[in-house]
């Protein structure tokens, strides 16, 4: 474990070394893939949730001052799970607005948290002759940790992103045969990739065609 952890730490040092810096400001579209399940909170019965993968896409911005960075996001997502005992598939579709704090503890990497907000956007949908369902509720909040990577020279443009998000919020109003309303809470780990155009022009001046001196 020791010596994964050793070449982990250098190959990050290697990703960071050659990075140009970044502009304060940075801006561009967001895609990325996401493994989701419902987590129930004290759950009556044998039902379990199985992961299902899912995606993302939107826009981002950044502020970058020194060691900090303010990321708010704008995205679309799904989120949700497959039930066993009933068999249920559950699919959320949100818009989101992720709101991330980041500190760097070594160049070219950063530590991320911060809330998200979720607006759903199939509330109260079931898909007909199938047990196949949206969320009750029409608003979520969730805790978001994880850590961004920015890339090489070559990519300086592009950041990797790996993420764990936490609901903080019960999408469910149905009830158990108790008739106590079960408890679902999104969790989901995403890795995405964030292209920055306001780099663009930067990387155009380092890598971009040359002009042959006469």
């Amino acid at each position: 474990m020791k010596y994964k952890l050793l070449i982990f730490s250098v190959f990050v040092s290697f990703m960071a070394a050659g990075q140009m810096k970044q502009s304060t400001f940075v801006f561009g579209p967001k895609v990325g893939v996401q493994a989701s399940k419902i987590q129930i909170v004290d759950n009556p019965g044998e039902t379990s949730s199985k992961l299902i993968m899912q995606y993302q896409a939107g826009i981002f911005t950044r502020l970058n001052v020194g060691k900090f960075s303010l990321q708010p996001e704008a995205l679309y997502q799904i989120k949700g799970g497959n039930l066993t005992d009933p068999t249920e598939k559950h699919t959320y579709r949100y818009f989101s607005t992720p709101i991330l704090l980041g500190v760097s503890p070594l160049k070219g990497l950063y530590l991320e948290a911060g809330p998200e907000f979720n607006w759903s956007l199939n509330q109260g949908w079931k898909k007909d002759a199938v047990e196949q369902y949206g969320p009750d509720a029409a608003t979520t909040n969730a805790f978001i940790a994880g850590a961004r990577i920015d890339m090489l020279d070559a990519f300086s443009m592009f950041s990797l992103n790996l993420r764990y998000v936490h609901g903080l919020s019960n999408t469910n109003t149905r009830v158990a045969n108790e008739g106590t309303p079960l408890d679902f809470r999104n969790r989901t780990f995403q890795v995405s990739v964030t292209y920055n155009f306001s780099e663009y022009y930067k990387w155009w001046k380092k890598y971009g065609l040359k002009t042959p001196k006469k």
